[in-house]
Formats: structure tokens, C-alpha cells, sequence
């Protein structure tokens, strides 16, 4: 880890005044303290920072290097979750693979190069690798896409290996909660009396579309995300219902996690009560 341009500077100065050489040069005594004997703006001193500035830029440098070959062995590393994740994302819609290989003849910046799986989350269970992929948005593959994409799977994964993929689009969820506001700020409706925006709603979006990718929805966290956001006060959550069909929802206890790998804000039906918060 890379030490702080002040503790480099401090060992440069240690090392400076100790010096015999320098100490017969400037006269030193014993005991001298280098920022006692050099003013701040002097030629010893900015030399030194600038030379303390340079080794601190290096050593940060070493440290992306080594955090960039940490990673990178990491996601390469075979028969990992996490190289099967790699591997989807680096998917050629419209292309071959080198013969014998898993690798495309074209680079991924490559101009007419198709990348449609931008999202994917990898998970085992029962000797089944369970592969949930999306495109920007996020957004489900095409019927097209997704047929290919699983006869790429099937050409670099590992012998014996069964693969379930899953590319949908985003779950649904049904929120019953009553919202305790602050009048000042809020109306009866909800809305924000700066800009008119549904204040609550657009809090559960920004916290359901934000999530990472398979990520958890956990009640606790929605309840805070509300409860952060100017106007609204307090907020006592009723029923939870999650489901990738909206017709067969089940409850939600605690969290859930998306059958598709991710949730959309028109995908959730909110039935809000309003309450003025009066204290």
C-alpha cells in the first residue's frame, strides 16, 4: 500500500540530515531537526517534496498494477463463478470461435463487434450452474440472441458442466406501506411542492433500479432509502409481494432475490398511504 507523500517526505529529511557528508556540508549539529534548519519554501525543501511527490505516484502506481493482476487472475482463474461471469460478458453475437479455442478472431473494440450481455450473475446449486444475463437497461436478450448466446456457452464451458440460463425481463413486486410526511413539504398526494415529483415512488425506483445486479431487495434497506429523502418522515411498511409472473406473487419476509437478476420501477405496483406527520 502506498505511504502518504508527508511519511515519504519525513524519511527523505530523516535520511538528509543524518547524512555525514551533508552534515559537514551544512554544518549540522547533533540533534538538528530538518524543518529547523530549512524554511518551507527553500530549495532543500521543494526538492525533496518534489522527490517525495514522485516515489508517492509510483508506489499508487504499483498498487493499480497489482490490484489490476489481482483481478485479472481472478476473473480468469478456470472453473470459478466468476470466469463464467467474464466469459458471458464477453459474448460475440454473430460470430465464431477460433476453432479449439474460446476466443474470437475479432477484439472486443473491434468496430461492428455485437456485445449484448452487459449484465450477468452466476450461482450453483445441485451440479447446475445457473447463468442470469441482461443487456444495457437492464433489458432481456432477444429469442435470437439468447439461442446463441447458450451455443457459446455450450462450446467454452468445462466438460460435464450444465448450464441453466435465464434472460428475462425484470421481477415484479407489489408494496402495501403507509408514508408519514412532512406538510411543509409534501401534499396529500405525495408530491413534492418544490418540483411536483412523486417523492416516495420515485425513491423506490431509484433504490430497486439501482441495486446491483442480482442483488438483493431487502425491505429494511427500501424502509431507509424512503426515510433519507426530504419530506418524508417516517414510513410503516405493510405486505411485500415479489414474483417474476404478477398473477402468482408470493410474500416477502425479510429480502428476495430476482429470478431475472433485476427489478424495474414499472414493474412495481405501490399502494401508498399518505399521513401527515404531526408531532
Amino acid at each position: 500500500m502506498a505511504r502518504t507523500i508527508a511519511q515519504i517526505k519525513t524519511e527523505l529529511t530523516e535520511a538528509f540530515i543524518t547524512d555525514s557528508t551533508l552534515q559537514a556540508k551544512y554544518g549540522f549539529s547533533e540533534g538538528d531537526k530538518f524543518d529547523s534548519r530549512f524554511s518551507k519554501v527553500s530549495i532543500e525543501n521543494l526538492l525533496l517534496y518534489i522527490v517525495a511527490t514522485a516515489i508517492w505516484t509510483l508506489e499508487k502506481l504499483m498498487d493499480s498494477h497489482t490490484a489490476e493482476v489481482t483481478e485479472y487472475i481472478a476473473a480468469m482463474k478456470p472453473h470459478s463463478l466468476r470466469w463464467y461471469v467474464e466469459k458471458a460478458k464477453a459474448f460475440h453475437y454473430g460470430e465464431s470461435l477460433i476453432p479449439g479455442t474460446d476466443k474470437y478472431a475479432l477484439a472486443d473494440d473491434d468496430e461492428g463487434v455485437v456485445m449484448p450481455v452487459t449484465f450477468a450473475a452466476c450461482t450453483e446449486s445441485n451440479a447446475t450452474l445457473y447463468l442470469k444475463v441482461a443487456k444495457r437497461g437492464p433489458e432481456p436478450l432477444t429469442d435470437e440472441e439468447k439461442s446463441a448466446f447458450e451455443a457459446y456457452m455450450r462450446e467454452i464451458k468445462d466438460a460435464g458442466v450444465r448450464i441453466d440460463v435465464t434472460s428475462q425481463d425484470g421481477d415484479y413486486l407489489r408494496l402495501d406501506m403507509t408514508v408519514f410526511y412532512n406538510p411543509l413539504l409534501i401534499t396529500a398526494e405525495g408530491e413534492s411542492k418544490a418540483d411536483g415529483s412523486k417523492v416516495a415512488e420515485l425513491a423506490i425506483k431509484n433504490y430497486i433500479e439501482n441495486l446491483p445486479f442480482n442483488g438483493e431487495f431487502r425491505k429494511n434497506e427500501m424502509v431507509d432509502a424512503l426515510q433519507n429523502t426530504p419530506g418524508i418522515v417516517m414510513v410503516e411498511l405493510g405486505n411485500v409481494y415479489h414474483g417474476e409472473i404478477s398473477s402468482s406473487m408470493k410474500p416477502v419476509t425479510a429480502y428476495c432475490q430476482p429470478v431475472s437478476g433485476y427489478f424495474k420501477g414499472d414493474r412495481a405496483e405501490l399502494n401508498i398511504q399518505y399521513v401527515p406527520y404531526d408531532n
